[in-house]
């Protein structure tokens, strides 16, 4: 089954609380109503198995997973607030490694004025993280993936694929940023969000699944690369397969109404959001263009690592799927 598969078949079993304002899928972030106050509520669980984060620079592991699990409130528009971990440290750890570690999540937490609230411990062969993060929405409006039916931009916060490029060659994970300034300014002009926990392209398939009778049409020549996946580009390797693989940047992803205006647009230039598509409300489908024209049409999901065999066996699918889809088209 695939993973959202496993999450119907869990929800189902389960009651859901009349409270909950959000169906499955919806946001990056569970809203509940509570006494009138709306909030957001995340759980996020990592290991090196399945997130690929890098170890060997503590503190940075820690900046990278307190910001992976703050990022869906910030994509639900929500104050980061309370936050609650459960960390299995490997065995024989030393008190530097743990140190470091948690300065790297105080100093994220610190930046929002998030509280450390408790939490739990266990050690086993590989560290594993399980981060949980709640916050009040503001101004009682939450953003969520659905957006109205009406023309849309599609803008993104940073550049892609530097993850994806570090899991491919074994490399240091980056350092994520925390786009906690940036999504202050999203709410103020978005109407939906995401972040881009699972790759952009996992992203973008998400919303178009989600809001079926929109036409997306992604601008391949405005989508900002890291500096490492144009160089891979430059050596055969599609650039696209580095956007396509699940290994996130955890980047933000919104959309925001036509006309946007000049104030609007002076304040998205100011925070240096990238726009890289348009939506339409005549017709429905993921599509990318390149210089002008449209080449290519997503009709399946990326590849997913859950669901495939080995680790070469998804790197070959998602090489083949970027190779279907862009073939000739390389970023160069």
């Amino acid at each position: 089954m695939k993973e959202s598969e496993w999450i119907q078949l869990i929800a189902a079993g389960c009651n859901r609380d009349p409270r909950q304002i959000n169906r499955l899928f919806e946001c990056d972030a569970e809203i509940l109503d509570l006494n009138g106050q709306m909030w957001a509520l995340t759980l996020d669980q990592f290991s090196p198995e399945e997130d690929l984060f890098t170890s060997e620079e503590p503190e940075k592991l820690g900046a990278n997973l307190a910001t992976a699990t703050l990022s869906d409130l910030l994509a639900a528009g929500a104050k980061p607030e309370f936050f609650m971990q459960g960390l299995t440290l490997p065995q024989g750890v030393d008190e530097l490694f743990v140190r470091q570690l948690t300065g790297g999540i105080s100093g994220v937490l610190a930046e929002v004025g998030c509280s450390l609230c408790g939490g739990d411990m266990g050690t086993a062969d590989q560290w594993r993280f399980s981060g949980f993060c709640m916050g009040r929405v503001l101004n009682n409006k939450p953003l969520s993936r659905i957006m109205p039916k009406q023309p849309q931009t599609l803008w993104a916060t940073g550049k892609f694929g530097d993850a994806n490029f570090a899991a491919l060659h074994n490399k240091a994970t980056p350092r994520f940023e925390l786009r906690y300034k940036e999504a202050q300014v999203i709410y103020q002009w978005a109407t939906a969000c995401m972040d881009t926990s699972g790759g952009l392209m996992d992203a973008l398939w998400w919303l178009h699944m989600l809001n079926p009778d929109m036409r997306f049409e992604i601008d391949l020549d405005q989508v900002p690369l890291a500096p490492e996946v144009r160089k891979a580009a430059c050596s055969g390797l599609p650039a696209e397969a580095f956007l396509l693989g699940g290994a996130g940047e955890y980047e933000l992803i919104f959309m925001v109404a036509e006309p946007l205006g000049s104030t609007g647009q002076e304040a998205l230039e100011a925070m240096s959001a990238i726009r890289i598509g348009e939506i339409h409300d005549r017709s429905s489908g993921l599509f990318f263009r390149k210089r002008g024209k449209v080449v290519s049409e997503m009709k399946s999901a990326p590849p997913c690592p859950r669901e495939e065999a080995n680790r070469e066996k998804y790197i070959q699918a998602v090489i083949g799927m970027a190779n279907e889809l862009f073939g000739e088209n390389k970023v160069t």
